[in-house]
């Protein structure tokens, strides 16, 4: 839950979301605008709704609002007890540490709000550390010169990785919610490679138990496994600080927050290409950053013909890039219109573009988890057609058709791209 500040109710505004709302009162919950009554009641005002499009239609749980709000600064003062106690509890900790230990103190800083009220804990405990921004490359210029202002350290990925938009074309992967690879490349390991490994360290981090449930079991030391054998600790001075904690504790002690969260964001890393965002961030995205974001949705359009995820995902171009590029199958089946735009693309009869959907091999081969595997790699299908004719209606994986025709890696290849030279529509 964030607090509403003027640059979010402008965009409102420009989207033709003409409520009356003012800065200093209200907060965002999962697309609900909420308020606070005098009492520290929390009511339903608004409900905001975002469609495949990226339009934003709303309506109202209490129009009248027949309840006096509470402003920030009122929730604060109702607060304020719990927040002098957590505030002592962390404070405590971090001196605790900083007495009992030898080690070199890092403080790890992304510009978000949980890293800005760590960062001012620490300082405010009187540790002595250095603190490090970890350059994603995917960030917006926001954190970038956050970071910058403020004499981070910048860290960057290795000369392997370097930028992500050059990993991914690289590698020719689209990260999804099913394979979060980049969060490996581009932050856990420029923080690991930033140091030496057999230096003694304590971290400091912003994880809270509240923020998920893998994160709800962590106690005050936390151990990265991908440390390895290293003798490095790290601390977690807020991890029991709840989201409307954190937003008080900043309004309070006006700690400096990055200023992509006043323009309507919840989270302020990787900006446009994560795919744990959804259509409300896209929608800010296509907004604010609209360059990055068209950079983007040009990147998902090549991506999808260039590995034609019409067969792997059942879904046509818009509907992967509007929607359904963050991972999984679309559909179970191809519609018509999939079809249609596949034949299209590929310059095939339609009756041929069929046969390239939801084909298993003859022989009942199955994939990992045992079911009957549907065969989806367009060279498989092709050399399939090629092979046996276009109007075969058996399909073999490429295992069995390896077999068959005792075939080794290399010369699959070398088959393909005979028939790919002689400019064989089907591949």
């Amino acid at each position: 839950m964030n607090p509403i500040f003027n640059e979010y109710i402008k965009f409102l505004n420009d989207n033709n979301v003409n409520i009356n709302i003012n800065e200093g009162y209200y907060w965002l919950d999962n697309q609900i605008i909420k308020a606070f009554d005098t009492e520290g009641n929390l009511h339903k005002i608004v409900r905001l709704k975002i469609d495949n499009n990226l339009n934003i239609t709303y309506k109202y749980y209490n129009k009248d609002m027949e309840f006096s709000i509470q402003s920030w600064q009122d929730t604060m003062k109702m607060n304020n007890e719990r927040l002098n106690s957590i505030e002592s509890d962390s404070i405590a900790l971090l001196k605790q540490y900083n007495l009992n230990t030898e080690r070199t103190i890092i403080d790890t800083n992304s510009t978000g709000k949980d890293s800005m009220v760590k960062t001012y804990l620490a300082k405010k405990a009187g540790l002595d550390f250095k603190t490090y921004f970890n350059c994603t490359t995917m960030d917006v210029a926001d954190s970038n010169i956050m970071a910058k202002k403020n004499d981070y350290i910048f860290t960057f990925p290795d000369k392997e990785h370097r930028s992500f938009y050059k990993w991914r074309e690289e590698k020719n992967i689209v990260p999804s919610r099913l394979n979060r690879c980049c969060c490996m490349y581009f932050k856990e390991e420029p923080t690991i490679n930033s140091f030496d490994k057999t230096d003694k360290l304590l971290f400091l981090f912003g994880m809270r138990n509240g923020e998920s449930s893998n994160r709800s079991g962590y106690t005050d030391e936390w151990k990265n496994d991908k440390w390895g054998n290293r003798d490095w600790i790290g601390i977690l001075p807020i991890r029991q600080y709840t989201d409307l904690d954190i937003w008080l504790y900043i309004l309070r002690e006006g700690i400096e927050i990055n200023s992509k969260y006043k323009k309507g964001y919840e989270r302020v890393g990787c900006g446009i290409v994560c795919p744990n965002y959804s259509k409300s961030t896209w929608v800010l995205d296509k907004y604010w950053y609209p360059k990055m974001y068209d950079k983007w949705q040009n990147i998902l359009r090549k991506d999808f013909i260039h590995n034609y995820k019409w067969l792997v995902m059942n879904c046509t171009i818009e509907e992967y890039v509007k929607q359904a590029w963050t991972g999984g199958t679309f559909r179970p089946e191809p519609t018509e219109e999939v079809i249609q735009e596949f034949a299209t693309y590929k310059e095939i009869d339609l009756d041929i573009a069929r046969k390239y959907f939801l084909r298993h091999c003859m022989n009942g081969c199955k994939n990992k988890k045992g079911s009957i595997a549907i065969i989806k790699d367009k060279d498989v299908l092709a050399m399939n057609l090629k092979l046996f004719g276009r109007n075969t209606e058996k399909f073999k994986c490429k295992k069995c058709l390896l077999k068959e025709f005792e075939w080794n890696k290399t010369d699959w290849n070398k088959q393909v791209e005979d028939f790919k030279n002689q400019g064989c529509k089907l591949f």
